[in-house]
C-alpha cells in the first residue's frame, strides 16, 4: 500500500491542481482586462524568487541597489520556491486545496527557512518602508517555472530575478553549494518563458554573510561594471546600470570593448547579439549607438565609460572577473554563438565566463535577458509585454 501511494502522489497532485490553475488564471486575466488599477501601472514591480536563506542577502542587496530615486514607487514580490517531493506533505496540500479551492500557493508557513526568510524581508521593507509581498510555490520542479511566470504575469512584473543554481561560500572555485541540476532547468524554463525582462544572479559573496534572525543587508559602497558588447539583453544591461546609477551607495562603470582585427583595425563589438540578415544587424548597431549616447548623455561625468580595445573578449572578461575591482558584473545574455563548450550556456556567451567554476572569477555576476515583446498583430497595449503567455498559479 506504502509502495502505491507513493507513485501515485506526484500524479494526483498534478491532475488536481491544473484546473484549478487554469480556472483561477482565466478569471483574473479577464478581470485584468475589464480594470488594472492606475496606481498599480505607476509602480515599479519586481518579482525575486530565492531557493533558502542562503540566497537572501544577496537578493537584498541586488533590489537596494536598483532603486532608483525618480522612478515610480518599488513593489517587491517574493517568492520562496519549493520542490514538491515529500509524499506525506503532498497529501496535506491536496485535501487543503480540495477544501478552498485554490491553488497550491500559500503565505509562509511554520517552517524554520520559511521564518528566517519572511524575518529578512520584512525587516528589510520596514527599514527601506518597501511593500513586500510574500508567498511560497510547491511544486514539481518541471512546471515551477509557469508557477512562477504566472505570477510574473497577474502581478504585472518588470523583471524576475533567479537565484543561480550553484552559489560560492567564499572565495575559490571548491567552496560551492549546488542546489541541484533540476533548479538549473527551472532558470532555463524561465529564461525561455517568461513575458518579462529575467535577470539570473550569479552569488559570489554579494550579499555577504549568510542571514540569521533578521539582518538582511549590508550598506557599503558597490562598485558595479556594465559589460556592454551590443544587442537587446546588453541594453537591457545599461538600462538597468542607468538606474543603478541613481543609487547613492552605487559606482557604476561602462565598459565597451572594441575589437581590434588582425590588421590592427578598431571596430566596434556587437558581438553579443546575432541577426540573420545585414538589415537586422544594422538596425541592432543603430539601437546599441542610440542607447550608449542616451546613456552617456544622461550621466555625463558621473558614470566612468570606458571603450577598450581588446582582441580576446574571452581573455579581457577573466581578465576582469579574476580583478577585485568590482563586486558586480552585469552583462546581457546575448545571442552569439559560442566557438567552444559553455558550462552554462544558459547565460549565454559572457555570463557562462562569469559563472564558470574554472576561471577563478572574483564578482558576482547578473546576466540579463531582455523582455521579448510580441509580433503586432494588433495594437500594443501598455502591458502587452506581459500577455504573451498565459501560464499556471498565482500567490493568495
Amino acid at each position: 500500500m506504502a509502495l502505491f501511494t507513493t507513485f501515485m502522489t506526484t500524479p494526483t497532485v498534478l491532475v488536481i491542481c491544473k484546473p484549478l490553475r487554469r480556472v483561477a488564471s482565466q478569471a483574473r486575466r479577464l478581470s485584468h482586462q475589464q480594470s488594472v488599477p492606475e496606481s498599480s501601472q505607476e509602480e515599479f514591480q519586481i518579482l525575486a524568487c530565492v531557493h533558502g536563506p542562503r540566497s537572501v542577502p544577496a537578493i537584498i542587496n541586488l533590489i537596494e541597489s536598483t532603486r532608483s530615486i525618480t522612478k515610480p514607487q518599488l513593489r517587491l514580490c517574493v517568492m520562496h520556491l519549493v520542490e514538491l517531493t515529500d509524499r506525506s506533505s503532498s497529501i496535506m496540500m491536496v485535501q487543503r486545496a480540495r477544501r478552498n479551492g485554490v491553488p497550491f500557493i500559500n503565505g509562509f508557513s511554520h517552517c524554520t527557512s520559511k521564518d528566517r526568510i519572511a524575518a529578512a524581508f520584512q525587516t528589510y521593507a520596514h527599514v527601506s518602508r518597501l511593500t513586500v509581498h510574500h508567498s511560497t510555490a510547491i511544486s514539481a520542479l518541471a512546471i515551477m517555472h509557469e508557477d512562477i511566470c504566472q505570477v510574473a504575469e497577474d502581478k504585472k512584473v518588470e523583471m524576475i530575478i533567479l537565484p543561480f543554481h550553484k552559489q560560492w561560500m567564499g572565495e575559490g572555485d571548491d567552496a560551492i553549494e549546488n542546489v541541484g541540476h533540476g533548479w538549473r532547468g527551472v532558470n532555463q524554463l524561465v529564461l525561455e518563458t517568461a513575458p518579462c525582462t529575467v535577470a539570473v544572479l550569479v552569488d559570489r559573496g554579494f550579499g555577504g554573510s549568510d542571514i540569521g534572525g533578521g539582518a538582511t543587508m549590508t550598506i557599503t559602497r558597490k562598485r558595479v561594471c556594465i559589460l556592454f558588447l551590443g544587442g537587446a539583453d546588453d541594453r537591457g544591461a545599461l538600462e538597468l546600470g542607468s538606474v543603478m546609477a541613481e543609487h547613492p551607495t552605487v559606482s557604476v562603470t561602462v565598459m565597451r570593448f572594441l575589437v581590434t582585427d588582425q590588421s590592427g583595425t578598431t571596430v566596434f563589438s556587437n558581438s553579443n547579439s546575432f541577426s540573420d540578415t545585414p538589415e537586422k544587424n544594422k538596425s541592432e548597431k543603430e539601437m546599441d549607438e542610440a542607447a550608449l549616447e542616451d546613456f552617456k548623455r544622461k550621466w555625463n561625468e558621473s558614470v566612468e565609460y570606458v571603450e577598450k580595445e581588446v582582441r580576446s573578449i574571452t581573455e579581457e572578461v577573466i581578465t576582469i572577473g579574476q580583478s577585485r575591482g568590482f563586486e558586480l558584473i552585469v552583462v546581457g545574455k546575448g545571442s552569439c554563438v559560442a566557438d567552444h563548450q559553455m558550462e552554462h550556456s544558459e547565460l549565454g556567451l559572457i555570463g557562462d565566463i562569469l559563472a564558470s567554476s574554472e576561471h577563478c572569477i572574483i564578482p558576482s555576476a547578473l546576466v540579463i535577458r531582455q523582455g521579448k515583446f510580441p509580433e503586432p498583430t494588433k495594437p500594443l497595449s501598455q502591458n502587452s509585454l506581459r500577455a504573451r503567455k498565459p501560464c499556471a498559479l498565482t500567490p493568495s
